[in-house]
């Protein structure tokens, strides 16, 4: 079965990159693993900002392209897309955060990130904690900032498309809180005003991050466990 025959998305990313028609031919043996995916980026580089857009949104056209072609074809289990396309949403929050440098932001992923069950069209629902609260309105602005950076290097769109969709409204008071929030205001916020969703919603939150992130058992069983899930 040829992709390109049934998705408009893969015939225009292979017409305009013809070199990507080989992610095509491999999707026959092997979907993308996580360790390849780090090593892509790796053998890219990153020496700036705009380098490091460029390489995500690189790499997710590769995923992408040959996780469609697997899925197509019945090659690819609904647990390989979404154990997939989770594994490259948390390399590329990763690889985000080792460019910037300070690794004490917190990125969490909640909702089908934080469950591993992301699809080929979801998008990302992410928290920003930092630990801390001397000299508060500082780090305040710092966390935002960086905050700010890393929603940028997954969710602007550039000539290479995006990487993914980034919703933020799952933080503390959603659209109308900050940004990034304190580990003490997070505390203080359940304990005064967080409603009954909004603690069920951080039942499947995952902080992100490779130094962060120890055994991945919990993922993998939210995968399998629900994965009719990630298709809706």
């Amino acid at each position: 079965m040829d992709p390109l025959e049934f998705s408009r998305y893969a015939r225009q990313l292979v017409a305009a990159r013809p070199e990507l028609r080989e992610e095509l031919e491999r999707s026959n043996d092997s979907g993308w693993a996580r360790e390849a995916m780090q090593a892509l980026l790796r053998g890219q580089g990153a020496a700036d900002e705009s380098a490091l857009h460029s390489g995500l949104r690189t790499l997710r056209q590769r995923v992408l392209l040959r996780t469609m072609a697997r899925d197509l074809s019945g090659a690819a289990s609904l647990d390989e897309v979404c154990g997939t396309m989770s594994a490259l949403a948390e390399v590329a929050v990763d690889a985000a955060l080792a460019h910037f440098g300070p690794r004490d932001l917190i990125v969490i992923g909640m909702g089908k990130l934080g469950g591993g069950e992301l699809n080929v069209s979801s998008d990302v629902d992410l928290v920003f904690l930092y630990p801390g609260e001397d000299d508060a309105a500082s780090n305040l602005e710092f966390f935002t900032l960086l905050g700010r950076r890393l929603i940028a290097a997954l969710g602007d769109r550039t000539a290479d498309g995006f990487v993914f969709r980034v919703d933020m409204r799952l933080r503390p008071w959603g659209d109308s809180g900050a940004l990034a929030t304190s580990l003490d205001a997070l505390e203080e916020y359940f304990v005064t005003q967080g409603r009954e969703w909004e603690r069920y919603a951080w039942i499947k939150a995952r902080a992100l991050g490779s130094d962060i992130r120890s055994s991945s058992g919990r993922g993998a069983s939210a995968r399998s466990s629900s994965s009719r899930r990630c298709s809706s």
